[in-house]
């Protein structure tokens, strides 16, 4: 087995920093702090913020991994660390995932040649593991494990999974990191899995899940990447079968940004076990690749244009129950691990038990919301059988240590429960607590098979874009099944919206774009028609 290169990308990255940010002029005062849980008083990794009077980054002492994250440079630490304060003080910021309440601080600087010793204690705001969920990041390339393990500790994330990607020109140190099965660096409560991704930049991407061996025929991504990069077409249906000849799970890699040519033929054929909705760009908005559109021969007005949160909803309204996924897609220090992350009701808090509860859809994704549905005490991923019709209550909280506009709760796709906090309200005084909060309840009467999720969206015209990658806040539950005498939701309209979706897919077939094999073209061609077959036979 090849060894783990021991330096990824992201160490590589942070020493280029050193001759970007200059270390302070000598400092009178030295701090020597401590991180404890607020409730128990045990040491805790995090992630801190340190910032001079004129709002320059001042560096911790020792060597630290960074990152950059809310337009400041971060160092990871594991209980303690400590710096030279400069004369006008410093200000310092402490986070640790979602859960846990941000902390700042400031420190004066003392007496000449003075050691202040401070300890500061972050305060978990709700335990989701004691309501049965882990915590996890689907999607991300770096770091290598061993890096990634304490920056997880410090993120308060306890499972990761880490993405073998086939490229030529830069291949991720991950890459030497796959084994098929857990990785040695994970602990209990703290786990890592290196996987595969299989990138097509016209078909779609790939999570290859839960795989023992790399799926082998996809040896450099294909497709055309805008004008960057440009390789002939692979089939991905070869890449599906091969991963469930393997027991493993399948998610449709962030259909945020790359919906790609595929998705619906792959879904119609049951392939694919659900889709990233939370990875790389704004689910509310646009994705940036627009290929299946583009090419499909159709007009806007016959097939426009989806953002990916209503693209999810018309695979739901066909009938296909997906679950829904997040990751961060992190190369190197633009974003921190877990930032997207997928919580899942589990048995045991391992691995093995998040994918599959995220696989059975028992849970939501976000990138700061908690979300908790219950609809007559369902949860999400239940599936409930009714005769006739059934009312039914739906409750939704949603709690933030990042402010938030708007809760729905949604049939179907369409609001039924909606609520939003008033602009005075959203730009004034945080909460007294730290965290914003928010209620909806309705109550819905069923006349047919239907389906019920929540989300948390922001209203764009707020600008509210304070995370990585311009991203909104944002969280969605997977959703309530609600099937009348076991029957399949169906919704006419998605079907045929979906139904275009391959007949464009085909429509570019016929284009005759270049293939790596003609075989490829030809088994591409074939699963599209079998898709179109199933499509109109709902």
């Amino acid at each position: 087995m090849r060894m783990c290169r021991a330096r990824s990308v992201v160490g590589l990255v942070a020493a280029c920093f050193v001759g970007w940010w200059l270390p302070p002029a000598e400092a009178a005062t030295r701090l020597e702090a401590n991180v404890v849980d607020d409730a128990a008083g045990k040491p805790l990794a995090a992630r801190v913020a340190v910032t001079d009077s004129d709002g320059k980054f001042v560096d911790i002492e020792g060597k630290h991994d960074h990152v950059q994250y809310l337009d400041k440079r971060w160092c990871y630490v594991d209980g303690s660390f400590s710096l030279k304060i400069p004369d006008g003080g410093v200000t310092i910021e402490i986070r640790r995932g979602f859960e846990t309440l941000p902390l700042s601080a400031t420190v004066k600087a003392a007496a000449k040649d003075k050691t202040i010793q401070k300890t500061f204690r972050l305060h978990r705001w709700i335990d989701m593991a004691a309501k049965g969920y882990v915590q996890g990041d689907l999607h991300a390339h770096l770091p290598v494990p061993k890096e990634a393990h304490p920056q997880m500790r410090a993120e308060d994330l306890s499972a990761l999974t880490l993405l073998h990607m086939a490229d030529k020109e830069q291949p991720p140190a991950t890459n030497d990191c796959f084994t098929g099965k857990l990785d040695t660096h994970s602990t209990p409560g703290c786990e890592i899995y290196v996987a595969q991704e299989v990138r097509e930049w016209q078909m779609g991407h790939l999570t290859l899940l839960g795989v023992t061996s790399l799926v082998p025929g996809y040896p450099h991504h294909g497709g055309t990447l805008e004008h960057w990069k440009s390789n002939p077409h692979y089939d991905l249906m070869r890449a599906l079968r091969a991963t469930r000849e393997q027991h493993g799970t399948i998610f449709w890699s962030h259909i945020c940004s790359l919906p790609g040519h595929e998705l619906p033929i792959g879904i119609a054929l049951g392939l694919v076990d659900g889709v990233e909705l939370l990875t790389w760009n704004d689910p509310t908005q646009f994705p940036n690749h627009w290929g299946p559109w583009e090419s499909s021969g159709f007009s806007n007005a016959e097939f426009p244009v989806m953002r990916a949160m209503d693209l999810y909803y018309e695979f739901l309204n066909a009938g296909f129950r997906l679950s829904i996924a997040a990751g961060t897609d992190k190369f190197g220090e633009e974003i921190p691990l877990g930032s997207n992350r997928v919580y899942a009701r589990v048995p045991e808090p391992t691995y093995n038990a998040w994918l599959a509860g995220v696989k059975a859809g028992a849970g939501f994704v976000t990138n700061s919301p908690i979300l908790e549905l219950e609809v007559d005490g369902h949860q999400p991923g239940d599936v409930v059988e009714f005769q006739g019709t059934k009312k039914v209550k739906a409750r939704v909280t949603a709690r933030s240590i990042l402010r938030f506009s708007q809760l729905d709760i949604l049939l179907n796709g369409r609001i039924v429960g909606h609520k939003i906090t008033p602009v005075a309200v959203l730009y004034g005084d945080p909460p007294k607590d730290g965290v914003w909060s928010m209620a909806v309840e309705t109550e819905v009467e069923l006349t047919e098979s239907s389906w019920l999720a929540a989300r948390v969206i922001d209203h764009p015209d707020l600008k509210n874009r304070i995370l990585p990658r311009d991203l909104s806040v944002f969280a969605h539950t997977s959703p309530i099944y609600f099937l009348q005498d076991g029957k399949k939701v169906r919704e006419q309209p998605s079907i045929d919206y979906l139904t275009k979706y391959v007949q464009g897919t085909l429509h570019w077939l016929d284009s005759k774009p270049k293939f790596h094999t003609a075989e490829d073209a030809a088994e591409a061609r074939k699963a599209a028609e079998q898709a179109l077959e199933v499509l109109k036979k709902l």
